[in-house]
C-alpha cells in the first residue's frame, strides 16, 4: 500500500464527502481522508490495481482543481533559518 496527499481546495463538508465517496469507490483505493480545513485529500492505494495519477485525474473529473501535495511543504524551518533569533 502507498499513499499520496492531493490538494483540492475543499470548501465544504459535503464536498469531502462527496470526494471521499467518489475515490472509495475506485478499484485498489483502499482508505480515503478529505481534510476540508486544509483542503487536502489522503488517500491509501494498491499501486498494483491504481496510480496516483489514475486518482488525481478522477478527483479533476469531479470538477476540482487538484494537484499533487508534498508533506515537506509543512515542514518546520531549519535551525539554519532560525539562528539570529532570540530564544524564548
Amino acid at each position: 500500500m502507498q499513499a499520496i496527499h492531493i490538494a483540492t481546495g475543499l470548501e465544504s463538508p459535503n464536498e469531502a464527502t462527496f470526494i471521499e465517496a467518489v475515490l472509495r469507490m475506485l478499484a485498489g483505493v483502499a482508505d480515503v481522508r478529505a481534510v476540508r480545513s486544509m483542503g487536502l485529500v489522503s488517500v491509501l492505494y494498491d499501486e498494483h490495481k491504481i496510480t496516483p495519477r489514475t486518482i488525481l485525474r478522477e478527483i479533476r473529473a469531479t470538477g476540482f482543481d487538484a494537484r499533487f501535495f508534498r508533506p515537506s511543504a509543512l515542514r518546520r524551518p531549519s535551525a539554519r533559518k532560525l539562528r539570529g533569533l532570540p530564544r524564548g
